[in-house]
């Protein structure tokens, strides 16, 4: 298992509520996030350790951006 962090961020990009996540790779993680997804969150930013990998909006429609390689 890996450790992820989720921030929920407003939609002026700052960080509203964390959350930890527990996931076996990175798209589990993504999945889990999106599940954060609230009224007034349009994105919620995913961590493991000190790197950001993802950005995971809420709008469905919209594709994940994976910021890590």
């Amino acid at each position: 298992m890996r450790t992820f962090r989720a921030y929920l961020l407003n939609p002026a990009g700052r960080i509203t509520w964390g959350e930890w996540i527990q996931a076996h790779d990175l798209a589990e993680a993504e999945a889990k996030a999106r599940e954060l997804c609230n009224a007034g969150v349009p994105v919620v930013e995913l961590w493991e350790g000190a790197t950001p990998v993802s950005d995971v909006p809420c709008d469905p429609q919209e594709p994940v951006r994976r910021l890590a390689s």
